[in-house]
């Protein structure tokens, strides 16, 4: 795996072969590069964004739901899925292991709503490894592993083309010691509800 080029102003090259295997197996429509810039150096890199697009749940949402808090659902495959869930499926479909790493009250990695996974020995070790030279927990909080290989990814439903201050930071260590830039991945949810705010406020 090799870390991709810097973003820069120049036509963006097509995807890569790793690139263009990950956006099928997560049903992407587009992929879009996502830039950012590393705290110790300054060096603007991106990492792709792969865009899918999503309808919102309408129905009333399983009581086990209730164990998230704030989250939009989405439907898939006829049910109701969080954004995270729905990419830790599809990577299961591809062959891959894969878990979302939640956060809040207990730390603990599931691959479905309070259905624990432990990640590979070697997934566990880097993201320690890293989180402590990052000084934070890791904000790419889907883990995915087959065999030596790896990816982190981050979900998010709201927009832009940005990198925040937090994924760059913990991206900036991982670099440093040596995890390729190919590892890492953004998942962008673009939903009806997004359409049809957007039409509201232009109505």
């Amino acid at each position: 795996m090799t870390p991709r080029a810097a973003a820069s102003t120049a036509t963006p090259p097509g995807p890569s072969p790793l690139e263009a295997s990950l956006a099928e197996a997560l049903g992407a429509v587009a992929i879009e590069r996502v830039a950012g810039v590393l705290p110790s150096s300054g060096r603007a890199v991106a990492v792709p964004g792969y865009v899918r697009r999503e309808r919102v749940w309408r129905g009333e949402l399983p009581p086990n739901f209730g164990a998230v808090p704030n989250k939009l659902a989405f439907t898939h495959e006829g049910a109701a899925r969080y954004p995270e869930l729905i990419v830790v499926q599809l990577l299961e479909a591809a062959g891959w292991e894969a878990a979302w790493r939640k956060n809040w009250k207990t730390e603990a990695y599931w691959r479905e709503i309070g259905v624990e996974v432990e990640p590979s020995p070697l997934a566990l070790a880097i993201i320690e490894q890293v989180s402590r030279q990052a000084g934070h927990a890791p904000p790419w909080d889907i883990v995915a592993w087959r065999g030596r290989e790896l990816r982190l990814l981050t979900s998010r439903t709201g927009g832009g083309q940005r990198m925040g201050a937090y994924l760059a930071s913990w991206l900036d260590a991982a670099l440093r010691m040596g995890i390729p830039l190919g590892c890492f991945a953004i998942v962008e949810h673009r939903s009806d509800r997004r359409r049809a705010s957007r039409a509201r406020a232009h109505s």
